[in-house]
């Protein structure tokens, strides 16, 4: 499979890399400086795309097989909060053009409406982001209102680390804790799911089984 992974020069997004090469996939790596990436390998099609420029977007997405997106707002001094909402858009219309079905995406459970967490500190958090956590909730509807095979995975508090392979897969949005996970986790379960199809117009999101039990 030809796996196109939007955001790929990020953390998350190299894992997926990682990820799917380990599974024997091709990559076409999707991000607004490809030259920045270091990955140098003869599965790995370097494409420009930024989530602002649906041309960009559409045209890197030629030859796909599937899409995996992990596109996040870096840059908070950027007062556009639009970016989830933008960038999905650019993909949908991308998968359209070239006749794409499968998409997986990587959002947040701060998106999640009306979630409490334990401790002020934490919902001062979420309040701080709310702008930032409402154009995920609305990038979320918006892919579930289209005709894809999407796949939303909520992810919680991320960190760099081995794979444990000990999570447990939440589908609903009782977050009693701060659910954390892996990176190299949630990269090779979204890559298995790509063609594993278990969890198709979901959203769900994983967590360390130390946490989530």
């Amino acid at each position: 499979m030809r796996i196109a992974i939007v955001a790929a020069s990020g953390k998350t997004g190299t894992q997926l890399v990682k990820a799917a090469l380990a599974a024997g996939h091709e990559v076409i790596a999707i991000a607004r400086s490809p030259e920045k990436m270091d990955y140098e390998d003869p599965a790995i099609t370097k494409r420009a795309g930024d989530g602002y420029n649906e041309a960009s977007i559409v045209a890197a997405l030629e030859g796909a097989d599937a899409v995996i997106t992990t596109v996040g707002k870096t840059n908070l001094r950027d007062k556009r909060f639009d970016l989830s909402t933008a960038a999905h858009h650019a993909v949908i219309a991308g998968m359209k053009a070239h006749n794409i079905q499968r998409l997986l995406v990587i959002s947040s459970i701060g998106a999640a409406r009306g979630i409490k967490r334990k401790g002020l500190q934490r919902n001062i958090y979420l309040w701080l982001r709310r702008k930032y956590y409402l154009d995920m909730f609305q990038m979320e509807q918006n892919i579930a209102a289209s005709d894809v095979d999407y796949t939303l995975l909520r992810a919680p508090l991320l960190y760099d680390g081995p794979a444990k392979n000990d999570y447990s897969i939440l589908d609903t949005e009782d977050y009693l804790d701060l659910p954390r996970v892996s990176r190299t986790d949630i990269a090779e379960f979204l890559i298995q799911e790509t063609t594993a199809n278990e969890w198709v117009n979901r959203r769900v999101t994983i967590a360390d089984n130390e946490i989530a039990q």
